[in-house]
């Protein structure tokens, strides 16, 4: 649930895969409105191959959006925006 009158964030996340999974990283690019949905919209797009390999992959994104930039947005949908994987 989003608060109506809060201005999202634009975070910039560094992807949270490991070593050799993701073998250069990467980084997400997620509109939300607070530290917690942006976790819940990252966790959502965890495929099951991931969600079985990795079991602690929630932790991990919770401490990479720890690290994130952030900056405010004017209206904007919430989620990611852009991503570069690999």
């Amino acid at each position: 649930m989003t608060n109506t009158n809060a201005i999202p964030n634009l975070y910039i996340v560094d992807h949270w895969l490991p070593f050799p999974s993701s073998e250069y990283g990467g980084v997400q690019c997620v509109v939300a409105y607070s530290d917690a949905e942006c976790e819940r919209i990252l966790a959502d797009s965890v495929d099951e191959y991931y969600r079985k390999d990795i079991p602690n992959y929630r932790e991990r994104i919770a401490n990479e959006i720890k690290k994130a930039k952030r900056f405010p947005v004017d209206a904007a949908d919430v989620g990611i925006v852009y991503e570069f994987l690999t």
